[in-house]
Parts: structure tokens; C-alpha cells; sequence
């Protein structure tokens, strides 16, 4: 009796808490501030600026519908002097899973329309910048005119100049570079760089300057390097841990 009595009162705290906890969030239509906080907001969201913050323990704000930034850190980039600040990527491997569990202080559900959205956010939809855009994970497709970048790709991400994902599952192109960690899928770019990837791998130098460990399906380029191949490379020069060939070269074992 005692034991179930002691149950109970534990259950009832802990929903009187999440209750609690749900009361302080704020429901906002048709529009409001992305920039307020515990904010669930309806229709368009609005606000100059984003929130790098990385250390959160709950989501300030999720904009569900549209949202519009129309001045951002990004139109530094025009002094030529200062740039924006993007998001702190972790950059040894043994730091990913940490980084991956980090809460975001923001999430955008639909379309994310901006001169640069540089945030610890994700983006579950379609977000696009017209300078640079710096974002936690995208899942659907991201667009921005100079550069991008995000810890996990889901879906499309292009920019103009330089893009970069550690885990990209989907479509990664750029003009110039492309850098991705570990990666499956397209990946397009004059300089392409991965650790390990599947698929399909195009530009001008592919993984030329520092050989990609893994590689698993086809790589088309003029120069074609990676320590362990499996799969065709098509290039000027291609070389893997077998052999350095011209125009063609494979490998299928171990």
C-alpha cells in the first residue's frame, strides 16, 4: 500500500512538472518574434539577427510557417573586413556525438527565407539565404548564395562558393568546394573533400589535397585520390591504395 502510494505521488510530480513546463511556453498567430523566447509560433515569424547560443537545455522558439530575416550578421561579409559568426563545429570526430545531442535553441518547420541565417537551429523544410547561412541540421533543402554549412544534411544542400556538412545524406553541391565528413549520395563541387563517402562524387579535384579514407562508388574528376576505393574512378589521373592509372581505375577488394 505504501509502495503504490509513494508511486503515485512520484507520477503526479513529474506530470504537474511537465505541465508546468508546457504552461510557460507562449503560442503566437498569425505572426510574432522569433526572437522571443519559450514561443511557438503560427504563420510568419520575424526578427533581426539569430541565436548562436550552443549550451541550451530547452528550444527557445519554433516557427511553424514562415520565417523572414531580413538582416542578419551575413551583410558583414560586404566589408570585406569582418565576417558573420557561424555555428562552432566540433572539429574531432570523438566531439560529434556530443554535439549531436545538443538541444537547438531554435527550430524552423516550413519555409526559412533570409540574407543569411547564421543559428543554432534545425530547419525541417526550406530555408533560403542570399549571402551565407550557418545552421545545426537541415533536413529538406538548403540554398544560399555565397556560402553554407550545417553538422547533418538531409535532402539538398547548395551554395555558391563553399558548402560544408559533416554528415550529408542526400545532394551536396557547390561552385567552388564541397567538405563533408562522412557522406551518402551526391556530392558536387570544382573541389571535393570527404573522409568516407557512398555514391557519386564529381568536380575538378576530388579529395586531391588530402586523400579521403573511404570511398564506395564512382568518382569523376580530373584528379581522383582516396585510400581504400571501392568502386571506378574517371579521370585525368585517378589513384587508390592499389595502383595510379589514367583515365580509368577501380578496385572491388579488400
Amino acid at each position: 500500500m505504501k509502495t503504490n502510494l509513494c508511486v503515485a505521488v512520484i507520477l503526479l510530480l513529474c506530470f504537474s512538472a511537465v505541465a508546468q513546463e508546457t504552461e510557460k511556453r507562449k503560442f503566437r498567430f498569425p505572426v510574432w518574434l522569433y526572437t522571443a523566447d519559450k514561443v511557438d509560433i503560427y504563420g510568419l515569424s520575424v526578427g533581426v539577427g539569430s541565436d548562436l547560443y550552443q549550451n541550451s537545455d530547452y528550444v527557445g522558439v519554433r516557427s511553424n510557417g514562415i520565417r523572414i530575416e531580413p538582416v542578419s550578421e551575413s551583410l558583414l561579409i560586404a566589408t570585406l573586413i569582418f565576417g558573420p559568426d557561424t555555428v562552432d563545429y566540433p572539429l574531432n570526430a570523438s566531439e560529434h556525438d556530443a554535439f549531436s545531442k545538443k538541444i537547438p535553441n531554435e527550430i524552423i518547420n516550413g519555409l526559412n527565407l533570409s540574407c543569411g541565417t547564421n543559428a543554432f537551429a534545425n530547419v525541417n523544410g526550406i530555408t533560403i539565404s542570399a549571402i551565407s547561412q550557418s545552421l545545426k541540421d537541415t533536413n529538406g533543402i538548403s540554398l544560399a548564395g555565397l556560402g553554407s554549412g550545417s553538422f547533418r544534411n538531409n535532402g539538398i544542400q547548395i551554395a555558391g562558393a563553399g558548402t560544408s556538412s559533416l554528415y550529408s545524406m542526400g545532394i551536396i553541391a557547390s561552385c567552388l568546394n564541397t567538405d563533408v565528413y562522412k557522406g551518402c549520395g551526391l556530392q558536387i563541387g570544382g573541389f571535393n573533400k570527404s573522409v568516407e563517402f557512398n555514391g557519386v562524387q564529381i568536380g575538378i579535384f576530388n579529395n586531391v589535397m588530402t586523400p579521403g579514407e573511404k570511398f564506395s562508388g564512382l568518382q569523376i574528376g580530373v584528379f581522383n585520390n582516396t585510400k581504400k576505393l571501392r568502386g571506378i574512378q574517371l579521370g585525368l589521373l585517378n589513384k587508390n591504395e592499389k595502383r595510379t592509372l589514367p583515365l580509368i581505375n577501380w578496385n572491388f577488394r579488400d
